[in-house]
Protein backbone atom coordinates (compact mmCIF):
# COMPACT_ATOMS: atom_id res chain seq x y z
CA UNK A 1 0.00 0.00 0.00
CA UNK A 2 1.15 3.51 -0.96
CA UNK A 3 1.47 5.57 2.14
CA UNK A 4 -0.90 9.14 2.37
CA UNK A 5 1.82 10.92 2.64
CA UNK A 6 3.68 10.03 -0.37
CA UNK A 7 4.79 12.36 -2.68
CA UNK A 8 1.59 11.86 -5.31
CA UNK A 9 -0.51 12.64 -2.58
CA UNK A 10 0.85 15.49 -1.26
CA UNK A 11 1.03 17.46 -4.49
CA UNK A 12 -2.66 16.56 -5.21
CA UNK A 13 -3.57 18.09 -1.52
CA UNK A 14 -1.86 21.43 -2.47
CA UNK A 15 -3.43 21.33 -5.45
CA UNK A 16 -7.36 20.96 -4.06
CA UNK A 17 -6.19 23.64 -1.07
CA UNK A 18 -5.59 26.12 -3.63
CA UNK A 19 -8.52 25.47 -5.61
CA UNK A 20 -10.44 25.57 -2.84
CA UNK A 21 -8.85 28.94 -1.30
CA UNK A 22 -9.85 30.42 -5.01
CA UNK A 23 -13.07 29.48 -4.66
CA UNK A 24 -13.27 31.00 -0.98
CA UNK A 25 -11.98 34.26 -2.81
CA UNK A 26 -14.04 34.65 -5.38
CA UNK A 27 -17.80 34.30 -3.47
CA UNK A 28 -16.30 36.58 -1.46
CA UNK A 29 -15.49 39.01 -3.96
CA UNK A 30 -19.24 38.23 -5.30
CA UNK A 31 -20.72 38.85 -2.25
CA UNK A 32 -18.84 42.44 -2.36
CA UNK A 33 -19.89 42.96 -5.44
CA UNK A 34 -23.51 42.56 -4.81
CA UNK A 35 -23.86 44.52 -1.52
CA UNK A 36 -21.88 47.44 -3.72
CA UNK A 37 -24.33 47.59 -6.12
CA UNK A 38 -27.09 47.00 -3.49
CA UNK A 39 -25.78 50.13 -1.58
CA UNK A 40 -25.62 52.23 -5.15
CA UNK A 41 -29.09 51.38 -5.75
CA UNK A 42 -30.14 52.49 -2.47
CA UNK A 43 -28.18 56.08 -3.07
CA UNK A 44 -29.83 56.75 -5.99
CA UNK A 45 -33.24 55.07 -5.09
CA UNK A 46 -35.98 58.38 -5.18
CA UNK A 47 -37.61 60.08 -2.25
CA UNK A 48 -39.31 62.92 -0.93
CA UNK A 49 -38.46 65.57 1.64
CA UNK A 50 -40.72 67.30 4.32
CA UNK A 51 -40.43 70.88 6.13
CA UNK A 52 -42.72 72.61 7.97
CA UNK A 53 -42.49 75.93 9.16
CA UNK A 54 -43.81 76.99 12.91
CA UNK A 55 -47.12 77.50 13.54
CA UNK A 56 -48.09 81.25 13.07
CA UNK A 57 -48.33 82.64 15.56
CA UNK A 58 -46.99 79.70 17.83
CA UNK A 59 -49.37 80.31 20.84
CA UNK A 60 -53.02 81.27 20.62
CA UNK A 61 -55.95 81.80 22.72
CA UNK A 62 -59.06 79.53 23.62
CA UNK A 63 -60.96 79.10 19.91
CA UNK A 64 -58.10 80.95 18.16
CA UNK A 65 -56.32 78.96 14.68
CA UNK A 66 -53.07 79.06 13.64
CA UNK A 67 -51.57 77.51 10.48
CA UNK A 68 -48.02 75.86 9.52
CA UNK A 69 -46.78 76.04 5.88
CA UNK A 70 -45.51 72.67 4.60
CA UNK A 71 -42.79 72.53 1.81
CA UNK A 72 -42.60 68.89 0.14
CA UNK A 73 -39.19 68.43 -1.97
CA UNK A 74 -38.46 65.46 -4.23
CA UNK A 75 -34.85 63.51 -4.58
CA UNK A 76 -33.91 61.57 -6.88
CA UNK A 77 -36.43 62.36 -9.72
CA UNK A 78 -38.92 61.05 -7.25
CA UNK A 79 -42.83 61.26 -8.76
CA UNK A 80 -45.02 59.64 -6.87
CA UNK A 81 -47.60 60.96 -4.36
CA UNK A 82 -47.26 62.08 -0.72
CA UNK A 83 -50.41 61.81 1.98
CA UNK A 84 -50.58 64.19 4.34
CA UNK A 85 -51.77 64.11 8.04
CA UNK A 86 -51.18 66.29 11.39
CA UNK A 87 -52.10 64.90 14.66
CA UNK A 88 -52.05 66.84 18.00
CA UNK A 89 -50.99 65.39 21.48
CA UNK A 90 -50.06 66.70 24.79
CA UNK A 91 -48.36 65.47 28.04
CA UNK A 92 -51.29 66.49 30.09
CA UNK A 93 -55.11 65.70 30.39
CA UNK A 94 -57.06 68.08 28.30
CA UNK A 95 -60.62 68.95 27.57
CA UNK A 96 -61.46 69.71 23.73
CA UNK A 97 -58.05 69.19 22.61
CA UNK A 98 -57.02 71.08 19.05
CA UNK A 99 -58.32 69.93 15.74
CA UNK A 100 -55.82 69.73 13.00
CA UNK A 101 -56.16 69.83 9.50
CA UNK A 102 -54.16 69.19 6.44
CA UNK A 103 -54.71 71.02 3.32
CA UNK A 104 -54.22 69.84 0.06
CA UNK A 105 -54.02 66.17 1.91
CA UNK A 106 -52.57 64.34 -0.98
CA UNK A 107 -49.76 66.35 -3.26
CA UNK A 108 -47.39 65.46 -6.42
CA UNK A 109 -43.75 66.73 -4.89
CA UNK A 110 -42.73 69.25 -5.08
CA UNK A 111 -45.60 70.97 -3.54
CA UNK A 112 -46.82 72.97 -0.71
CA UNK A 113 -49.96 72.44 1.66
CA UNK A 114 -51.21 74.32 4.75
CA UNK A 115 -51.85 72.69 8.46
CA UNK A 116 -54.48 74.56 10.40
CA UNK A 117 -55.00 73.97 13.97
CA UNK A 118 -58.17 74.95 15.51
CA UNK A 119 -59.05 75.04 19.03
CA UNK A 120 -62.22 76.12 21.27
CA UNK A 121 -63.03 78.03 24.25
CA UNK A 122 -63.00 75.05 25.82
CA UNK A 123 -59.71 73.84 25.13
CA UNK A 124 -57.32 73.37 28.11
CA UNK A 125 -54.34 75.99 28.06
CA UNK A 126 -51.30 73.86 28.27
CA UNK A 127 -48.58 73.27 25.20
CA UNK A 128 -49.60 70.88 22.57
CA UNK A 129 -47.23 69.19 20.09
CA UNK A 130 -48.20 68.90 16.44
CA UNK A 131 -46.92 66.48 14.50
CA UNK A 132 -46.96 66.28 10.63
CA UNK A 133 -46.40 63.23 8.49
CA UNK A 134 -45.98 63.01 5.06
CA UNK A 135 -46.14 59.40 3.37
CA UNK A 136 -45.11 58.21 0.59
CA UNK A 137 -45.55 55.05 -1.84
CA UNK A 138 -42.68 52.16 -1.08
CA UNK A 139 -39.98 52.10 -0.10
CA UNK A 140 -40.00 55.15 0.53
CA UNK A 141 -40.27 56.06 4.75
CA UNK A 142 -42.99 58.31 6.00
CA UNK A 143 -41.19 61.87 6.80
CA UNK A 144 -42.28 63.48 10.40
CA UNK A 145 -41.99 67.12 11.40
CA UNK A 146 -42.91 67.96 14.74
CA UNK A 147 -43.78 71.08 16.32
CA UNK A 148 -44.59 72.85 19.54
CA UNK A 149 -48.23 75.41 19.86
CA UNK A 150 -49.17 76.60 22.90
CA UNK A 151 -52.58 77.32 24.34
CA UNK A 152 -52.56 80.66 26.05
CA UNK A 153 -54.88 81.10 29.41
CA UNK A 154 -56.90 84.18 29.00
CA UNK A 155 -58.87 86.91 30.87
CA UNK A 156 -62.41 87.74 29.90
CA UNK A 157 -62.39 91.63 28.67
CA UNK A 158 -63.93 94.11 25.62
CA UNK A 159 -62.66 96.09 23.01
CA UNK A 160 -63.88 99.13 21.67
CA UNK A 161 -64.07 99.94 17.66
CA UNK A 162 -65.27 102.73 15.72
CA UNK A 163 -68.63 101.47 13.27
CA UNK A 164 -68.65 104.79 11.94
CA UNK A 165 -66.42 107.79 11.98
CA UNK A 166 -67.91 111.14 12.90
CA UNK A 167 -69.79 113.31 10.08
CA UNK A 168 -69.34 115.40 9.74
CA UNK A 169 -65.80 115.28 9.59
CA UNK A 170 -65.28 118.57 9.59
CA UNK A 171 -67.25 121.34 10.79
CA UNK A 172 -67.39 125.56 11.71
CA UNK A 173 -66.99 126.35 15.16
CA UNK A 174 -70.26 126.06 16.54
CA UNK A 175 -71.33 123.21 15.33
CA UNK A 176 -71.07 119.43 16.35
CA UNK A 177 -70.81 115.82 14.72
CA UNK A 178 -71.60 112.41 15.12
CA UNK A 179 -70.19 108.98 15.12
CA UNK A 180 -71.04 105.73 16.75
CA UNK A 181 -68.57 103.00 18.19
CA UNK A 182 -69.08 98.80 19.33
CA UNK A 183 -68.03 97.47 22.64
CA UNK A 184 -67.20 94.05 21.83
CA UNK A 185 -66.67 91.26 24.32
CA UNK A 186 -64.35 88.47 24.39
CA UNK A 187 -63.43 85.10 26.32
CA UNK A 188 -67.25 85.48 27.56
CA UNK A 189 -66.99 88.63 29.00
CA UNK A 190 -70.17 89.94 30.93
CA UNK A 191 -70.39 93.23 32.47
CA UNK A 192 -69.97 93.39 35.82
CA UNK A 193 -72.35 93.93 38.77
CA UNK A 194 -72.41 98.15 39.91
CA UNK A 195 -73.94 98.87 42.95
CA UNK A 196 -73.23 102.57 42.12
CA UNK A 197 -75.21 102.10 38.34
CA UNK A 198 -77.30 98.83 37.78
CA UNK A 199 -78.60 99.58 34.74
CA UNK A 200 -74.93 100.08 33.12
CA UNK A 201 -71.67 98.14 33.15
CA UNK A 202 -68.78 100.11 31.06
CA UNK A 203 -68.47 103.58 31.69
CA UNK A 204 -67.07 105.42 28.43
CA UNK A 205 -65.28 108.39 28.04
CA UNK A 206 -62.68 110.18 25.25
CA UNK A 207 -59.92 109.91 28.06
CA UNK A 208 -57.56 112.24 25.58
CA UNK A 209 -57.42 114.77 22.93
CA UNK A 210 -54.62 116.09 20.70
CA UNK A 211 -53.96 119.04 20.02
CA UNK A 212 -54.28 120.73 23.66
CA UNK A 213 -56.01 124.12 23.56
CA UNK A 214 -57.44 126.25 25.12
CA UNK A 215 -61.24 126.23 24.10
CA UNK A 216 -61.21 122.51 23.09
CA UNK A 217 -64.16 120.31 21.77
CA UNK A 218 -66.21 118.21 24.25
CA UNK A 219 -66.64 114.39 23.25
CA UNK A 220 -70.02 112.97 24.90
CA UNK A 221 -72.00 109.72 24.36
CA UNK A 222 -76.30 109.06 24.24
CA UNK A 223 -75.20 106.14 26.34
CA UNK A 224 -72.04 106.46 29.00
CA UNK A 225 -72.41 103.42 30.37
CA UNK A 226 -73.44 100.46 28.56
CA UNK A 227 -73.98 96.72 30.07
CA UNK A 228 -72.59 93.85 28.17
CA UNK A 229 -74.74 90.68 28.63
CA UNK A 230 -73.82 88.79 25.55
CA UNK A 231 -74.07 90.28 22.19
CA UNK A 232 -72.07 93.81 21.41
CA UNK A 233 -73.83 96.98 22.11
CA UNK A 234 -73.54 100.08 20.72
CA UNK A 235 -73.22 103.95 21.91
CA UNK A 236 -73.47 107.09 19.73
CA UNK A 237 -70.46 109.56 20.28
CA UNK A 238 -70.95 112.94 20.13
CA UNK A 239 -68.38 115.97 19.37
CA UNK A 240 -69.48 119.48 20.31
CA UNK A 241 -67.44 122.62 19.27
CA UNK A 242 -67.85 126.07 20.90
CA UNK A 243 -68.76 129.39 18.60
CA UNK A 244 -70.33 132.63 17.90
CA UNK A 245 -74.29 132.13 19.14
CA UNK A 246 -76.71 134.92 18.12
CA UNK A 247 -77.97 136.70 21.50
CA UNK A 248 -80.30 139.16 20.08
CA UNK A 249 -83.54 138.97 17.94
CA UNK A 250 -83.58 139.56 14.58
CA UNK A 251 -84.85 142.97 13.51
CA UNK A 252 -87.75 143.29 11.16
CA UNK A 253 -87.68 142.52 7.67
CA UNK A 254 -86.88 145.83 5.54
CA UNK A 255 -90.12 144.83 3.30
CA UNK A 256 -91.94 144.86 6.33
CA UNK A 257 -91.11 148.55 7.00
CA UNK A 258 -90.99 149.33 3.10
CA UNK A 259 -94.66 148.66 2.36
CA UNK A 260 -95.55 151.45 4.58
CA UNK A 261 -93.88 154.31 2.26
CA UNK A 262 -96.33 154.42 -0.50
CA UNK A 263 -99.42 155.26 2.03
CA UNK A 264 -98.80 158.69 2.24
CA UNK A 265 -98.40 159.36 -1.08
CA UNK A 266 -101.62 157.33 -1.61
CA UNK A 267 -103.42 159.23 0.40
CA UNK A 268 -101.88 162.40 -1.66
CA UNK A 269 -103.02 160.94 -4.72
CA UNK A 270 -106.74 160.94 -3.53
CA UNK A 271 -106.65 164.29 -2.38
CA UNK A 272 -105.32 165.83 -5.12
CA UNK A 273 -107.47 163.72 -7.32
CA UNK A 274 -110.93 165.09 -5.08
CA UNK A 275 -109.44 169.03 -4.85
CA UNK A 276 -107.71 169.36 -8.65
CA UNK A 277 -110.20 167.61 -11.05
CA UNK A 278 -109.73 165.06 -13.31
CA UNK A 279 -106.80 166.00 -15.16
CA UNK A 280 -104.79 166.35 -11.41
CA UNK A 281 -105.35 163.14 -10.41
CA UNK A 282 -103.54 161.62 -13.80
CA UNK A 283 -100.35 164.09 -12.83
CA UNK A 284 -100.49 162.95 -8.85
CA UNK A 285 -100.92 159.51 -10.57
CA UNK A 286 -97.63 159.11 -12.20
CA UNK A 287 -95.92 161.13 -9.32
CA UNK A 288 -97.28 158.14 -6.72
CA UNK A 289 -95.93 155.14 -9.67
CA UNK A 290 -92.58 156.70 -9.28
CA UNK A 291 -92.63 156.95 -5.46
CA UNK A 292 -93.85 153.64 -5.06
CA UNK A 293 -90.86 151.89 -7.60
CA UNK A 294 -88.30 154.32 -5.98
CA UNK A 295 -89.86 152.80 -3.13
CA UNK A 296 -89.42 149.72 -3.79
CA UNK A 297 -85.70 149.83 -5.19
CA UNK A 298 -85.12 151.54 -1.55
CA UNK A 299 -86.00 148.56 0.34
CA UNK A 300 -83.30 146.38 0.83
CA UNK A 301 -81.35 149.59 2.25
CA UNK A 302 -83.90 150.08 4.89
CA UNK A 303 -82.93 148.49 8.02
CA UNK A 304 -80.24 146.39 9.59
CA UNK A 305 -80.65 142.54 8.95
CA UNK A 306 -77.30 141.65 10.96
CA UNK A 307 -78.02 139.36 13.83
CA UNK A 308 -76.71 140.14 17.08
CA UNK A 309 -74.28 137.75 18.19
CA UNK A 310 -71.52 136.52 20.96
CA UNK A 311 -69.03 134.11 22.16
CA UNK A 312 -69.55 134.01 25.88
CA UNK A 313 -67.72 130.63 26.33
CA UNK A 314 -64.53 131.41 23.51
CA UNK A 315 -64.49 129.73 19.84
CA UNK A 316 -62.85 126.43 19.03
CA UNK A 317 -59.41 127.19 17.03
CA UNK A 318 -59.35 125.63 13.86
CA UNK A 319 -57.49 122.25 14.26
CA UNK A 320 -58.00 118.77 13.37
CA UNK A 321 -58.88 117.29 16.86
CA UNK A 322 -58.43 113.30 17.77
CA UNK A 323 -60.01 111.81 20.63
CA UNK A 324 -59.56 108.34 22.13
CA UNK A 325 -62.39 106.39 23.42
CA UNK A 326 -62.17 104.39 26.16
CA UNK A 327 -64.06 101.98 28.21
CA UNK A 328 -63.87 100.59 32.30
CA UNK A 329 -65.90 98.80 33.85
CA UNK A 330 -67.02 98.29 37.87
CA UNK A 331 -64.08 96.25 38.05
CA UNK A 332 -61.24 98.17 36.76
CA UNK A 333 -60.93 96.39 33.84
CA UNK A 334 -59.97 99.00 30.50
CA UNK A 335 -60.97 97.76 27.25
CA UNK A 336 -58.30 96.14 25.15
CA UNK A 337 -57.86 96.18 21.82
CA UNK A 338 -54.75 93.50 21.73
CA UNK A 339 -56.68 91.02 19.18
CA UNK A 340 -56.74 93.57 16.55
CA UNK A 341 -54.47 94.45 14.05
CA UNK A 342 -53.72 97.91 16.08
CA UNK A 343 -53.24 97.40 20.21
CA UNK A 344 -54.11 100.42 20.48
CA UNK A 345 -57.12 101.86 21.71
CA UNK A 346 -59.47 103.43 18.30
CA UNK A 347 -59.55 107.10 18.05
CA UNK A 348 -62.16 109.89 16.40
CA UNK A 349 -60.85 112.98 14.66
CA UNK A 350 -62.99 115.82 13.88
CA UNK A 351 -61.29 118.91 11.73
CA UNK A 352 -62.96 122.51 12.74
CA UNK A 353 -62.57 125.29 10.82
CA UNK A 354 -63.87 128.96 11.19
CA UNK A 355 -67.37 129.76 12.34
CA UNK A 356 -70.05 131.52 9.78
CA UNK A 357 -71.05 134.46 9.43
Amino acid sequence: MLKSDSSPFKSLKSKLKIRATDAGISIFCILAALMSVSSASAQTQADFTLQAASFSPDAVAPGGTASSNITIGTVNGFTGTVALTCQVSSAQTTTSPPACAVSPATVTPPAGAVATVTTTSATTTVGYSVTITGTGPSPTVPKTAPLPLTVLAVTPQFTITIQSPVQPSSVPAGNGSQGVIIINPINGYTSPPDPNNPAGGITLSCASITPLVTIPPVCSFNQPSVKITGPPETSTVTISTFGPIITGALPRSPSFYGLWLPLPMLALVGLGAAIGGKRSGKAWGLLALFVISAAVFLMPACGNTTAQKTSPNGVTPNNTYTFTVVGVDANGVVSSNATSSNSANPTISLTVTSPTN
